[in-house]
């Protein structure tokens, strides 16, 4: 997994270290390490939607509640631990059940074998032909005996693998809900970060291009007030609809924290991450929002864009940064552009 601390220098973690404590100290929230970790987070940047989410309860009110800090934690840090729990507990349970499986099977193959080195001693020996008949239906039985049993370790072992088969599908699906955000249903910011990363990789590997837009809703804040929160749910996920709807490929739309989007473009210029911002920005434009059921129409939403290409030898963040730039820029602009940085 992807430090987001490892460059840090010491001086800015110093700093980090004690505007955490401040944090802290205004809001009288106790220093212990779960809590410390979400200051630390909220004063370095590094998560946007969990900042977003601590100030909106510090908006509410100056102390936040233990239990509102644990559930913040829970979302940005932990996966379910119960379902996580089970799945340790069953893979211990099969684990089990293999062993003893193995354990079984081999000492009844052990015992066949040497019942095999008998029968062959007794015909090697001058036996009566009565005591040597009952050899033979004796080795035929312990035969039979073992087939069977074989039959039944088989057949547990398909029974096995089918519960691995059927624990891994339920941990893919984890791994995929902690990379994906509930609300809209694209990429996280975990995710967006890992793959970022990952495409600029490859973009030097293949010495290929690669692109970054970061969008942001014009007014969302005044578009939340007038029509509440639940309304601004729904615009956020028309927009997830529309990225994933304007992108291709092993392009990737993320929600980048609050009401800001993301979408990398691999193998893309900044000539056509343009092309594909416009494309993204005059789609949403587009759309007027209503409630169906009240027959009640909430307008138009417009968003502004950044476009950056990839630079050599250039961090992520700077990435990140100058098209954070572009963003801010169309912003000043006037808002509903795009803007290449």
């Amino acid at each position: 997994m992807h430090n987001p601390y490892a460059k840090a220098p010491d001086e800015q973690a110093g700093e980090f270290f004690r505007l955490a404590l401040a944090f802290l100290s205004k809001h009288q929230i106790p220093p212990t390490p779960v809590n410390y970790q979400l200051a630390y987070d909220y004063v370095c940047g590094n998560n946007k939607q969990l900042k977003t989410m601590l100030d909106d309860y510090t908006g509410q009110s100056d102390a936040i509640s233990s239990e509102n800090l644990w559930q913040v934690y829970q979302q940005f840090y932990t996966q379910d631990i119960a379902t996580l729990e089970n799945m340790r507990q069953e893979l211990r349970h099969l684990i089990a059940n293999i062993q003893n499986e193995f354990k079984r099977s081999g000492g009844t193959i052990t015992g066949f074998s040497n019942r095999l080195d008998m029968f062959a001693s007794v015909l090697n020996s001058e036996t009566r032909q009565q005591d040597l008949s009952s050899e033979v239906d004796s080795m035929i039985h312990d035969t039979k005996s073992v087939a069977e049993s074989q039959r039944q370790f088989t057949s547990q072992m398909s029974d096995i693998l089918n519960e691995v088969g059927s624990l891994r599908r339920e941990i893919e699906q984890i791994k995929e809900e902690s990379l994906t955000d509930a609300l809209t249903g694209i990429s996280n910011r975990r995710a967006f970060d890992n793959i970022l990363e990952k495409s600029i990789e490859s973009s030097i590997d293949q010495n290929s291009p690669l692109s970054l837009l970061l969008i942001d809703i014009d007014h969302f804040k005044q578009f939340n007030d007038n029509f509440g929160h639940l309304v601004g749910d729904k615009v956020l996920r028309f927009l997830g609809k529309t990225l994933k709807r304007c992108i291709k490929g092993q392009d990737i739309a993320a929600r980048f924290g609050g009401e800001e989007f993301a979408v990398i473009l691999p193998h893309t210029s900044h000539i056509g991450a343009k092309v594909i911002a416009e494309m993204i920005r005059k789609a949403i434009s587009a759309i007027e929002l209503q409630d169906k059921e009240k027959g009640k129409s909430y307008g138009k939403i417009t968003a502004s864009i950044g476009v950056s290409e990839y630079l050599p030898q250039e961090a992520s963040s700077t990435l990140i940064q100058r098209c954070d730039q572009g963003l801010y820029q169309a912003k000043k602009e006037g808002r509903n552009r795009v803007v290449v940085t």
